[in-house]
């Protein structure tokens, strides 16, 4: 795991918010943002999933098929992924 260096104040404003109960976005340490999940919401895909979580939506899809080997490889099978996402 990466190791994270932080300043001082850094540490001492985390030590802070635990003390006082309060996050950044003004929910107590326990708090917690509701999520919502939803299935099948791509109809071009084998499977998708569309997930919010505060302010954070995800939307995923998944395509799967069956297809020949490549052939310089006839016994061995390959997989391709791609991955796109807009900020």
């Amino acid at each position: 795991m990466a190791s994270v260096v932080l300043s001082e104040a850094e540490k001492l404003y985390i030590v802070h918010g635990i003390q006082e109960d309060l996050r950044v976005d003004g929910r107590g340490c326990e708090d917690y943002r509701c999520a919502e999940v939803e299935t099948d919401v791509v109809s071009n895909t084998s499977g998708s999933a569309r997930v919010k979580l505060g302010h954070t939506d995800i939307l995923v899809g998944v395509k799967a098929e069956m297809g020949t080997p490549k052939l310089e490889k006839p016994d061995e099978g390959y997989l391709e992924f791609f991955v796109d996402w807009l900020l």
